[in-house]
């Protein structure tokens, strides 16, 4: 099962996370068939908001902040 996450400004929906902390990115569409981009990306990354009027750029860690850690 895997979690979406949506841009800190507009809410749209951005990418999925799996459980094991990969980043699923899937985007576009032909007929019928699979995404023309369907990308699995591992560590933390800067993405724009895909949305043409927005464009925010969101930071998303591999590593969740973890306060209680020392």
């Amino acid at each position: 099962m895997s979690c979406f996450i949506f841009c800190e400004k507009c809410g749209k929906k951005l990418l999925s996370r799996l459980p094991n902390g990969i980043w699923v990115f899937k985007f576009g569409k032909r007929e019928g068939s699979e995404p023309v981009v369907d990308m699995e990306i591992m560590g933390s990354l800067r993405m724009k908001c895909t949305r043409r009027s927005c464009r925010h750029p969101n930071i998303l860690h591999f590593f969740p902040n973890n306060p209680d850690k020392e």
